[in-house]
């Protein structure tokens, strides 16, 4: 077992018949907040060329430490997959925000999924907006990488990237539920 693996598994023991507990970080309207905690990557990275190409839009991967997704900022679910795999967010300043689970994770049908809102509901920072599992997702051949992209990055003169960790995994960030990942400028 890796030293990503020995971290995940001190983390949690994967549950489907668990509510997770919501999340509680401070927030500012212009930000968009780490669903989940794990090793930060750069989009660019990622194994998919459609997410890699920036075609989704603007954000990172995260290597995730956890099986609970939390909403990011406050706003509306304007969107949840039938696969449960992906959830969008509209922000209460405008930010379109899409968290995807997996790569090629649609092929999976929902099968390691549970989803804990629904399309219009609303929802506050570190609301619990879907679970999974990363066993059943490694067992069907998927890697569990999670991306969070500003979906309309054109509606903003400028995103920042501002994650940033002091605890480094393999030189990489480790970020933390509701740590700051991008900051938005109209």
């Amino acid at each position: 077992m890796n030293l990503l693996e020995k971290i995940r598994h001190s983390f949690f023991s994967p549950s489907e018949n668990d509510a997770p507990e919501p999340a509680s970080f401070a927030t500012r309207p212009d930000t968009v907040y780490a669903p989940i905690s794990g090793v930060l990557v750069s989009v660019q990275e990622i194994n998919d060329e459609v997410i890699s190409s920036g075609l989704l839009g603007e954000g990172y991967g995260i290597v995730p430490v956890g099986n609970t997704i939390y909403a990011p900022a406050n706003g509306r679910v304007s969107t949840v997959t039938v696969t449960n795999h992906a959830v969008g967010i509209l922000t209460d300043t405008g930010i379109e925000v899409l968290i995807h689970v997996g790569i090629d994770t649609v092929k999976m049908e929902g099968k390691g999924f549970v989803r804990h809102v629904e399309a219009n509901d609303i929802v506050t920072a570190g609301t619990p907006l879907l679970s999974f599992n990363p066993e059943t997702i490694k067992s069907a051949g998927h890697d569990d990488m999670v991306t969070v992209v500003i979906s309309n990055p054109q509606a903003f003169t400028k995103i920042s990237h501002v994650a940033a960790s002091n605890t480094m995994v393999g030189g990489r960030p480790l970020v933390k539920i509701g740590d700051p990942l991008l900051v938005t400028r109209k």
